[in-house]
This record gives structure tokens, C-alpha cells and sequence, in this order.
């Protein structure tokens, strides 16, 4: 019987590699959207809808249009006397371009309640897209409209025969004034679109400005109103927003004309801002 010799080779020993430790921490997934490109994105789809909804857009300039081209045509003889130098066109221009403002300014809260009643707001409302892209989209186009409805206002105004002193830069001065005011009324049209998702209470903004714009010195300077007039357009704040328009087409532009036109407009975006931001958050607290 024969036996097996023991195994006397050495014993080797493997080792094995130390488990490798990951320093990088795991992927994170983002609970909001970027915000840039989601508002450009919004922006340009609201856009698109006021090319396929004209209406939104033309009406608001062929109305002020025809005022404007109504007044001058009825009031032009008599402008020497209201205006002296300049054409009747300077004294009504930047009445229409006030009536523009608010009445072109209901374009975001009309989109937005498009939205509201479609089901869009709230089906994006679950994604990651951030709150207040919601709001900031509409506006956003809404002053995009509203620049180029005063632009070519502004550009009937110089075919009538305004040449404003300052030439191009009364213009654009013009155009700016005009869309820093309609964002005051954008946004407030955007609140009342947030607080009752209707046309009506949007439409409800623009009534109650346009009144208010019948109670200043639309047709004449201030200094030539009599009568009750005269306190109501003193205390009425559109007056001093009238005021700056009119300054930039003149010859000289005073610094308290402006200025005060401007804190106007600031307390009126002012206004907006905290309309929208309380209507938005009630809102949310519905859950809705």
C-alpha cells in the first residue's frame, strides 16, 4: 500500500485589492427647472399664441390709433393756441400712448387665464418648473407686445408731423415711458387673472384706468383746466405720468415733470408687484 508524500511546496497567499471607496457623491436629481431657459421657452410659446390670437395685439393699437388720428383731426386748428410751436399731435400722442398702456397691458392676463382655463397652468404647476416662471412668461411677452404697439404708434405720430426736439432720443424716451407704466399695468392685470382666472376681471383693470385717463388734461395742458376739473386732475396720479410723456416731446425736458412722472409709474409697479405676489400666494396656499 502505498502512501501520498505530504505537500511540503510553500503556501502562497493572495491578496486582495482594497475595495475601491467612491469619493463623488451620487447624482442629484434637481427638484426645479433652470430658470432662464424655462422662461425663454414660456416666453416664446405666449408669443406665439398672440401671433395666432391677433386680436390680442391689434386691437388695442388700432383703437388708440384711431383716437389719436380723431383727435388731431377735430382738434389740430386750436393747437397753436394750446401748443405754441409744436403740432396738436404732441399733445394727444402721449395720451394714446396712455390708453395703449393699459389697455395693450391686459395681454399677459388674458394669456394667463388661457392658461388657467385650459389646464396648462396647472398641469405645469406639477412639474418642476419653478412658480413664478408661471407669471413672469406672460408678462415678459406682454412688454415685449407692448413695446412694439408703442413703437409703431409712436411712428404714426411722426407721419402726422411730431418732430420731437430731442429727435430719436425723445423717441425711445417715449417707448420707455410707455412700457414702464404698462408694466404696472401688466402685472395688475396678471393679479386679477391669478385671483379669479377670468377675462372679465382682467377686462375689469383696463375699466378702471380708462375712466381715470378721461380725468386729467387729455385734451389740453393742465394750466387750462377750470372749473372741477382742475383738483380732480391735481389729484388724479395718471396726470403726472401724462405730464413726462408730453415733456419728452418738447423742446425742453424738465427734471420735476419727469420726476414726478416717474415715482408715478414706480408706486403704480409697485402696486403690481404686491398684487401679484399676494394673489400668487394665496394661490399656491389653495393649492391650485
Amino acid at each position: 500500500m502505498s502512501t501520498t508524500p505530504p505537500d511540503t511546496s510553500p503556501v502562497t497567499t493572495r491578496t486582495m485589492p482594497p475595495a475601491v471607496t467612491s469619493t463623488t457623491s451620487p447624482a442629484t436629481i434637481p427638484t426645479t427647472s433652470p430658470f432662464l431657459p424655462t422662461a425663454l421657452a414660456l416666453t416664446r410659446r405666449a408669443l406665439v399664441t398672440c401671433l395666432r390670437l391677433p386680436a390680442l395685439v391689434v386691437s388695442p393699437l388700432l383703437m388708440s390709433g384711431f383716437f389719436l388720428l380723431l383727435y388731431d383731426g377735430q382738434l389740430s386748428t386750436v393747437g397753436d393756441a394750446l401748443a405754441p410751436g409744436r403740432p396738436y399731435v404732441a399733445i394727444v400722442l402721449p395720451l394714446c400712448l396712455l390708453t395703449t398702456a393699459f389697455t395693450g397691458g391686459a395681454v399677459a392676463g388674458q394669456l394667463l387665464v388661457r392658461d388657467i382655463t385650459s389646464g396648462y397652468h396647472a398641469r405645469l404647476a406639477l412639474t418642476p418648473t419653478r412658480r413664478s416662471v408661471l407669471v413672469v412668461a406672460p408678462v415678459a411677452a406682454g412688454l415685449i407686445v407692448l413695446t412694439v404697439e408703442s413703437t409703431l404708434l409712436g411712428a404714426l405720430g411722426g407721419l402726422m408731423g411730431l418732430r420731437p426736439e430731442h429727435g430719436l432720443a425723445a423717441a425711445a424716451g417715449l417707448v420707455l415711458g410707455t412700457v414702464l407704466v404698462g408694466a404696472g399695468f401688466l402685472l395688475l392685470a396678471t393679479a386679477a387673472a391669478l385671483h379669479a382666472g377670468t377675462d372679465a376681471a382682467v377686462n375689469a383693470v383696463s375699466m378702471v384706468f380708462f375712466p381715470l385717463s378721461l380725468l386729467t388734461p387729455m385734451l389740453v395742458p393742465r394750466d387750462r383746466l377750470g372749473g372741477w376739473m382742475a383738483p380732480v386732475a391735481d389729484l388724479n396720479p395718471l396726470t403726472y405720468v401724462l405730464e413726462g410723456l408730453r415733456a419728452l416731446t418738447g423742446p425742453t425736458w424738465s427734471g420735476g415733470t419727469l420726476g414726478r412722472s416717474g415715482v408715478a409709474a414706480a408706486v403704480l409697479l409697485v402696486c403690481g408687484l404686491v398684487a401679484v405676489r399676494v394673489t400668487a400666494t394665496r394661490r399656491v396656499r389653495k393649492g391650485v
